[in-house]
């Protein structure tokens, strides 16, 4: 991983191209909705829609959502997905994907890793990516589903998704990690998972995010805007107990690797409120 910068896919959808870029003044904005709201700052003139992960996802516990930001009739929405989706998107290698612009045909897109490949949209969505790897992002009547499970609130992403041309994506990480000391790491992973008593959703049959044991009733959906902290890390809304702890999430960033401060943490949601006065 890049511990010191932010690594952004951008995707041009009027010339299907695409480019890796990174931003390593962006990296105090942490990751999910900080990083998704200050690209869409950077881009807004491209009417980019923006999906981030943050620097705990893949990793640990209860940090398993992907941030979706956009600007739907000039009102930036901030959405929740879950499923595999930021697992897959943190081991492309990646934080954000930028997709901008509009595509000329309905299409598809393949991501693998870094590389874009643009798709007619009659393509089999189950041919694309590596299985056990990749996350599908496909329409089902009305909605848009990662993995035929997992979708958003409201009908903002669809609205996008549809604007764009775009009918599906399909996302696949290969890229691994191994965080030092491995030791200390599963220590810390295993108390965080021991805490499932302070979820505020119950334990259920349901399919569950990915790095969660609850499957819950509540995941389907995903979110809607909440907690800066919680959706810069991008953990589920119901671990705010566990990750507003800012000695749980310092201890989780320094076992990965990153130097962030409390001084870091703590001015987050000022950096976030002055982007969104500038995007408005």
């Amino acid at each position: 991983m890049n511990l010191t910068s932010k690594k952004v896919l951008l995707i041009d959808l009027e010339k299907e191209a695409s480019e890796v870029k990174s931003y390593a003044d962006l990296q105090k904005y942490v990751g999910g909705v900080g990083l998704g709201l200050k690209l869409m700052h950077l881009y807004k003139d491209l009417d980019p829609l923006v999906l981030s992960v943050g620097p705990l996802n893949g990793f640990f516990p209860f940090a398993s959502k992907t941030s979706v930001v956009l600007n739907d009739s000039g009102v930036i929405e901030d959405l929740y997905i879950g499923g595999t989706l930021s697992a897959r998107i943190k081991f492309t290698g990646i934080d954000s994907i930028v997709i901008c612009g509009k595509a000329k045909d309905k299409s598809v897109l393949e991501i693998i890793d870094t590389e874009v490949t643009f798709k007619p949209a009659d393509t089999e969505m189950g041919s694309l990516g590596l299985p056990g790897r990749r996350s599908i992002v496909a329409k089902d009547d009305t909605k848009f589903f990662v993995d035929k499970y997992f979708t958003t609130p409201e009908y903002f992403l669809e609205t996008k998704l549809e604007e764009k041309n775009i009918i599906g994506l399909a996302i696949t990480g290969t890229e691994t990690f191994k965080p030092v000391p491995l030791d200390k790491y599963q220590e810390l992973y295993h108390k965080i998972l021991a805490r499932k008593s302070d979820i505020t959703v119950l334990e259920n049959v349901h399919p569950s995010c990915f790095n969660c044991p609850m499957g819950c009733d509540r995941s389907r959906v995903g979110e809607l805007g909440g907690n800066v902290l919680i959706h810069s890390l991008v953990a589920c809304q119901y671990a705010e107990k566990i990750y507003s702890d800012v000695g749980v999430v310092f201890s989780c960033l320094n076992i990965l690797g990153y130097d962030y401060t409390h001084e870091d943490i703590e001015n987050l949601p000022k950096l976030i409120e002055e982007t969104l006065k500038n995007l408005n």
